[in-house]
C-alpha cells in the first residue's frame, strides 16, 4: 500500500495560488489586502473539505483492499476460531 497523505496546508496553498492566478487573468483591479485575506480564508475552508474527502476515499480503499485480502485468504481467522470453539463446546 502506498501512502498519499496530503496535508491541509499543502492543499490550502495550492487552492490559494490557483485562485489568485485565476483572478489575475480577469480584468479586475489589483487585489487588496482585504481581498487576499478573503481568498486565504476561503482557501482554508476548501482545503479542510478536500482533506476530509481524501481521508474518506483512502479509508474506503483500505477497507476494500482488506476485504479482498481476506476473501483471497479464505475469510477472517477470528471467525474460524469462534466456529471451532463453539463446535468443541457442543461436543463436550
Amino acid at each position: 500500500m502506498e501512502k498519499n497523505k496530503t496535508s491541509k496546508k499543502a492543499l490550502r496553498s495550492l487552492i490559494e495560488d490557483s485562485t489568485q492566478e485565476a483572478l489575475s487573468r480577469l480584468e479586475l483591479p489589483e487585489a487588496t489586502k482585504k481581498v487576499k485575506k478573503l481568498i486565504g480564508r476561503s482557501a482554508k475552508k476548501l482545503a479542510e473539505a478536500y482533506a476530509e474527502i481524501l481521508k474518506r476515499e483512502e479509508k474506503k480503499k483500505k477497507k476494500v483492499e482488506k476485504f479482498i485480502d481476506e476473501a483471497v485468504k479464505g475469510g477472517r481467522n477470528s471467525t474460524k476460531k469462534n466456529k471451532k470453539t463453539k463446535a468443541e463446546h457442543v461436543t463436550v
